[in-house]
């Protein structure tokens, strides 16, 4: 019985992820966009993560980079791709635990700067997980996609659209300074 209840509740609780993220998928295209402070609003997230003490979190950002976006979209978009990080951080972690290891202490490093693109920003979130492997570099932003147990994969999917709604571009590469994974959001800059 206590198996049974226990599988009902976490597909109940699937049900329930995914319903959130087809609501804020269709939500997308009606919020409309403000005036955003980029460095601001990076600030405010770092302050939810910064209490694992597992994880050093470090940011480097620049004053008065200003955007028109969908706010509670753009904030998803930060949210999601900083939860990812801590999330692969700690299964790596974990895995070092039961392999008797010591665990690596994770990090992840959040650049806000000047695109190399004329005209945008670069959000760059960095960590030093273990990555996505080469198998999966494909199927990255494709919808039902996850390596995690749990979850929808919606969240990158959901991020990619959420980006291009506002006329940026999400991407992955292999951090170089911290050697896990590496995700670029750029975003247009506020037009004077």
């Amino acid at each position: 019985f206590d198996q049974v209840t226990a599988v009902i509740l976490e597909h109940i609780q699937i049900l329930a992820d995914t319903a959130n993220d087809f609501s804020t998928f269709a939500k997308l295209y009606t919020e409309e966009p403000v005036l955003m402070d980029l460095d601001k609003t990076l600030k405010e997230q770092l302050l939810i993560f910064d209490n694992n003490e597992n994880i050093t979190f470090s940011y480097i950002g620049m004053e008065n980079a200003l955007v028109m976006a969908p706010k509670p979209q753009l904030i998803r978009v930060f949210v999601n791709l900083i939860t990812n990080g801590v999330q692969a951080i700690e299964i790596q972690q974990r895995d070092a635990r039961e392999d008797g290891k010591e665990p690596v202490k994770g990090r992840i490093l959040i650049c806000l700067r000047n695109s190399t693109r004329d005209g945008y920003y670069d959000i760059v979130f960095d960590d030093n997980g273990p990555g996505v492997s080469g198998d999966n570099l494909d199927k990255l932003f494709t919808p039902n996609f996850t390596t995690k147990s749990g979850g929808t994969g919606l969240g990158l999917a959901i991020c990619r659209n959420i980006v291009e709604k506002c006329g940026g571009t999400i991407s992955y590469s292999r951090s170089f300074g911290l050697n896990g994974a590496s995700f670029t959001v750029t975003v247009p800059k506020m037009q004077a």
